[in-house]
């Protein structure tokens, strides 16, 4: 009896050991695409049109829905991207309208083996999440800034910086294993 035991784990390691070692060209398959995508999106995003296309428009649109939100806690102003809140100002510069971790998140659903469909699905769900959050950071950053004015620059670079990229590549987790993974899973 433990002779079957210990052949079905001997089999099972080495079905085991033939999946991991399938796997590795598709990872480096994956690793290499996220990378020349990740580079080349973001060297599309820096320039002149996508600047005037993409970075000024968004830059004037959360510096408005940032007002709105803002203006029932106290006096909010916005003029083009700066933004004004109980004498607090700031500009909404390129690096703060979300198209990085956006960037970082489409490469990453792109480079992911998987079918077009759902790829398509993914930047549907992945993109306006990931322009919400950056909308909730500028806000809070907004609240931070006017409270307490010494700490903005920590917050702003350490702690939600960091936040922003994390949720990004969350939502990528979370694409993958909710709408990709079960369909792999189901294939013979």
């Amino acid at each position: 009896m433990n002779d079957e035991r210990d052949a079905g784990t001997q089999r099972a390691r080495g079905r085991a050991e033939d999946a991991g070692a399938g796997q590795a060209p598709r990872i480096a398959r994956f690793a290499v695409l996220f990378l020349l995508l990740s580079v080349g999106l973001t060297l599309a995003a820096s320039t002149t049109p996508a600047t005037r296309l993409v970075h000024e428009p968004l830059q004037r649109g959360v510096a408005r829905i940032a007002m709105w939100i803002l203006a029932p806690f106290g006096e909010s102003h916005v003029r083009g991207a700066s933004l004004d809140y109980k004498n607090f100002g700031v500009e909404i510069v390129e690096a703060c309208d979300g198209v990085l971790p956006s960037i970082i998140f489409l490469a990453a659903v792109l480079a992911f083996p998987s079918r077009w469909r759902d790829k398509a699905l993914g930047a549907l769900i992945g993109l306006p999440s990931i322009f919400a959050i950056n909308l909730v950071r500028v806000v809070t950053l907004m609240f931070v800034g006017a409270a307490r004015p010494e700490i903005f620059e920590q917050v702003h670079i350490y702690v939600w910086q960091a936040i922003v990229i994390a949720c990004a590549m969350g939502l990528w987790v979370f694409w993958a294993e909710r709408f990709v993974r079960p369909r792999a899973a189901r294939r013979p």
